[in-house]
């Protein structure tokens, strides 16, 4: 299981990206999610690492080559389950290796993915979809652990999203419309509103 992970993430770097890889490893990390298995984590670590990083550099570079393609968009799903549930269900796995994974982007990607959301003209566009649970995820480990909020990566993206987001009236806006009609179901509002609404308030209480 571990050699053919390691090949299946080493043929990341290979061009041009076989689908079969990316849907090998999606049943992959899939599998992995439902067994919760400890020792994969602890044995395939090196390869977990490249496979995130792999993940945060796609994200942060030229989304639009990509995100129509439905095996990337399922992988990366299913890669921010198992990253969800690396952050319930591991208790026996260092939080330090935990942070190491999840938290294991660059400053000039996240500002490259801001860069993205701010470029974007379509309210339900599916990279802030993605991002928003990627976020999600670093927010709820970070309530789950405070002490990683002093991380550079997470001081950055705290003050980014303070300095540009939350003071807009763009926010402002979204949250009165919550805060009048608190029984709203999700489905009226659009993925960059959920954004706002959902990722950046996380952020704040990280």
């Amino acid at each position: 299981m571990n050699d053919n992970f390691e090949q299946l993430v080493n043929a990341l770097s290979i061009t041009p990206l076989s689908i079969d890889i990316l849907s090998k490893l999606t049943l992959l990390i899939e599998q992995q999610t439902f067994e919760s298995d400890p020792l994969f984590i602890s044995q395939s670590i090196q390869s977990l690492l490249v496979l995130e990083n792999w993940a945060w550099q796609r994200l942060s570079y030229d989304s639009h080559q990509w995100i129509s393609q439905s095996s990337y968009l399922t992988l990366f799903h299913t890669l921010s389950s198992f990253n969800k549930n690396l952050i319930i269900n591991f208790d026996n796995i260092e939080v330090e290796t935990k942070a190491l994974l999840l938290i294991s982007c660059t400053v000039d990607q996240v500002n490259s993915i801001f860069e993205g959301i701010n470029q974007s003209n379509d309210d339900n566009d599916r990279f802030i979809a993605i991002i928003s649970v990627w976020f999600d995820n670093l927010a709820f480990f970070i309530n789950e652990d405070p002490r990683f909020d002093t991380s550079p990566i997470i001081y950055h993206i705290n003050q980014y999203v303070g300095r540009n987001y939350v003071m807009t009236d763009q926010f402002k806006f979204y949250l009165t419309q919550l805060q009048q009609q608190s029984n709203l179901p999700k489905s009226i509002f659009t993925t960059k509103q959920l954004f706002y609404i959902k990722t950046f308030s996380l952020s704040l209480t990280s």
